[in-house]
């Protein structure tokens, strides 16, 4: 199987932001392959003109491009790449080393700090083991959140705790997240 570029402009253009920290980009590529008469649309990490990760296996050309995905957050070494299908489902997510396009985590979206390199997300969203989880990405070190289960928000939110919690402060020694819903505020705070 080979692919065949097409360079036409027409059908080149992208949505969302595709510069990243440290000379890393993202490149958004319309192809054909050889043994497929369908036109597809992929997104690949480069750094300068080298490939390092084709990031989504190549899509159909119809998606919109909030489906094939975007960057939702930029660390210095790793970035997050979001897909999100609308009609208010979880938006997906990898968190991916920039130098080698491994996956260094996977879930649902909540929210990101990207000055103090934080990464709030949910593990296995909708399932029994569902996990918030906040990743300190400055020093690798991932704490699990068990504190917002019984806010308002959560209870009555359909998105749960990725629509009801966010991060608040980060200091060099906390992470305070919180969650506000009519007269129910709640704030936790989280050493790093």
């Amino acid at each position: 199987m080979t692919r065949t570029y097409i360079s036409d402009s027409a059908y080149l253009d992208y949505d969302f932001q595709t510069s990243l920290k440290n000379d890393f980009n993202l490149e958004y590529r319309v192809y054909i392959e050889s043994n497929n008469p369908d036109t597809l649309q992929a997104i690949f990490l480069v750094k300068d003109t080298t490939d390092i990760k084709d990031l989504t296996g190549g899509s159909s050309y119809g998606l919109p491009h909030k489906n094939i995905g975007y960057i939702g957050a930029d660390f210095d070494s790793s970035f997050v790449f979001v897909q999100s299908f609308g009609s208010g489902n979880p938006h997906e997510i990898q968190l991916i080393d920039k130098r080698t396009g491994k996956t260094i985590r996977k879930g649902t979206w909540v929210d990101a700090n990207e000055g103090s390199q934080i990464l709030l997300y949910i593990e296995h969203i909708n399932e029994p083991n569902e996990q918030l989880k906040i990743f300190d990405i400055e020093n690798n070190a991932e704490t699990i959140v068990n504190d917002f289960q019984d806010c308002k928000c959560v209870q009555y939110v359909i998105g749960g705790l990725r629509d009801c919690v966010s991060i608040d402060t980060v200091t060099q020694e906390y992470i305070i997240l919180t969650s506000s819903y009519e007269d129910d505020t709640v704030e936790k705070k989280y050493k790093r």
